[in-house]
C-alpha cells in the first residue's frame, strides 16, 4: 500500500500572480500599438486591418486559455491535454516577461523560477497514472559530484565508489533499488541527448533555477518533477539536493505490479 504524497507547491502563487499582471500589461501595450498604426493600415487596405486584429485577438485568446488552464491545474485539480499547446504558449511568451517586471518591483529572476518550477510540480499532483519503473529518468547536474573526485560517472554513474562524500552514492543506490534509468548531464545538449536516446515518460529533474526551468520549458508536455538542488559553496561547485524528495517520489509514481 502506497503511502500517502503530495508534492509541495507551496510558491506557485508568485508566479501565477505575475503571469495574470504580464498578460494585462501586454494585452494593454500591444492594444494600444495597434490602435496608433490602425489608421496607416485602413489607408493600405481594410482587410489588412482586419486581418491584423484578428490574428491579434486570436493570439490573446490563446494565451488567456493557457494561463485558465494552469489556473484549473493548480487549483482545481483539473487538465485537459488538447490545452498542453496553448500551456506552453502562455509560459513561453509570459515568463520573460514576468522576469523583466520582476526587475522594477525587486523580485529576483530566482523567486520566479523556484515559483515556476512549483507551478510545473502542481501538474504531476493531478497526476492520474503512475509509471513504470524503465519510464522513469532520474536527470542530475554533475556539479552534485564532489568537485575533488577524479572517477569519470557523466559517462557511466556506475563508476562512482560510493566514498559518501556527496548526493550521487545515494542517488545511484535509489536508482538500482527502484530499478529507474539515472543519467548525469553536464550541459542542455547532453541533457537532450540523453532525453531523446532514452525517451522517458516521465522525469526527475535535479538542477539550480536557471537550468531547471529552461529544461521543464524545452521538454514540456513530458512530465517532470522539478527538484531545485542546494548550492552552499555557491554555483556549480559541490551543490547537494534532498534524496528523500526523490525516493519519496518514486515510491507513489511507480506503478505497482500485479
Amino acid at each position: 500500500m502506497k503511502h500517502h504524497f503530495k508534492i509541495q507547491t507551496h510558491g506557485k502563487f508568485l508566479f501565477l500572480i505575475m503571469s495574470t499582471i504580464s498578460l494585462i500589461l501586454m494585452m494593454f501595450l500591444t492594444t494600444l500599438i495597434w490602435w496608433f498604426v490602425s489608421p496607416r493600415l485602413h489607408s493600405i487596405s481594410s482587410m489588412v486591418a482586419i486581418f491584423s486584429l484578428t490574428v491579434l485577438r486570436l493570439f490573446y485568446i490563446s494565451v488567456i486559455l493557457g494561463i485558465v488552464s494552469i489556473y484549473l491545474s493548480c487549483y482545481l485539480s483539473l487538465t485537459l491535454s488538447f490545452l498542453n499547446k496553448f500551456i506552453r504558449l502562455s509560459i513561453t511568451i509570459l515568463f520573460p516577461i514576468n522576469v523583466f517586471l520582476g526587475k522594477f518591483i525587486g523580485i529576483s529572476k530566482d523567486r520566479i523560477r523556484t515559483s515556476f518550477v512549483h507551478v510545473n510540480n502542481s501538474f504531476l499532483n493531478i497526476n492520474k497514472h503512475n509509471f513504470a519503473n524503465d519510464e522513469i529518468l532520474i536527470l542530475l547536474p554533475h556539479c552534485l559530484q564532489n568537485y575533488d573526485c577524479n572517477l569519470r560517472i557523466t559517462n557511466n554513474i556506475d563508476n562512482c565508489k560510493e566514498c559518501g562524500k556527496c548526493k550521487i552514492m545515494d542517488l545511484k543506490r535509489i536508482s538500482k533499488k527502484y530499478k529507474v534509468k539515472i543519467a548525469i548531464a553536464t550541459g542542455g545538449t547532453l541533457a537532450r541527448k540523453i532525453i531523446v536516446q532514452t525517451k522517458p515518460k516521465c522525469i526527475i529533474a535535479v538542477a539550480c533555477q536557471r537550468d531547471l526551468v529552461d529544461g521543464l520549458l524545452e521538454v514540456f508536455p513530458i512530465p517532470v518533477y522539478g527538484v531545485l538542488n542546494e548550492r552552499p559553496y555557491g554555483p556549480c561547485i559541490n551543490t547537494t539536493v534532498d534524496v528523500d524528495k526523490i525516493e519519496d517520489f518514486l515510491k507513489h509514481f511507480i506503478k505497482e505490479k500485479k
